[in-house]
């Protein structure tokens, strides 16, 4: 193009709130704080500190099945913007796993490799109990960049959701995010997820 402008790469996170969580939210904080009960030390080689980590089976998991059938449209959603060939692939929910993060609790910076779409469901969030953010995916551009006049798609290199119960978000799983610490005396209660690719018979 010759006189004009294009732009390519870009990166798209979803947001989908659940439109009445406040009863399939007293469910999953029943059963994520009776999981964390019979399990406390949980996984610790993941990107939590000092919060705690479940195994990530819980969509298998009897009691479950509602928040899978929520995640699961939101996923259908964002494939189906992404025009993945549904002759080819379906995706699956991979994993899925709670993060229970206490006040200072914080996920360090990270991405989720051997995955297509990665997400978060909030079950309990409390103002202060920290954002997740997302990193510009372009590594130098932050490095080169001049003094900017205003934030735009095309001049910020981080972007911040704040918490919210009932809200889910759907990313790329290689984009680099992050969880601030928990500034609140509640606990910051999520469940999180990973997308995989079934592929299907030619």
């Amino acid at each position: 193009m010759i006189g004009g402008r294009e732009d390519w790469f870009p990166t798209p996170i979803w947001g989908f709130d659940h439109p009445d969580p406040g009863a399939l939210n007293a469910e999953l904080l029943q059963r994520i704080l009776a999981e964390r009960d019979a399990d406390p030390k949980g996984i610790t080689d993941r990107s939590t500190v000092l919060g705690w980590h479940s195994k990530d089976d819980l969509h298998r998991r009897n009691g479950f099945e509602p928040l899978g059938t929520f995640l699961r449209a939101g996923i259908e959603e964002a494939v189906a913007f992404l025009k993945w060939d549904r002759g080819q692939v379906d995706p699956i929910l991979s994993n899925c796993w709670a993060n229970v993060n206490g006040r200072g609790a914080s996920n360090v910076v990270h991405t989720h490799p051997h995955c297509f779409l990665s997400g978060v469901y909030y079950v309990q969030a409390n103002p202060g109990c920290g954002h997740v953010f997302f990193l510009d995916p372009r590594p130098a551009a932050p490095m080169i960049a001049p003094p900017a006049s205003a934030y735009t798609p095309w001049t910020f290199h981080q972007v911040r959701y704040e918490p919210r119960p009932g809200r889910m978000l759907v990313f790329p799983s290689w984009l680099q995010h992050g969880v601030e610490p928990n500034q609140s005396d509640a606990d910051r209660i999520c469940i999180s997820f990973n997308v995989g690719i079934k592929w299907l018979a030619k």
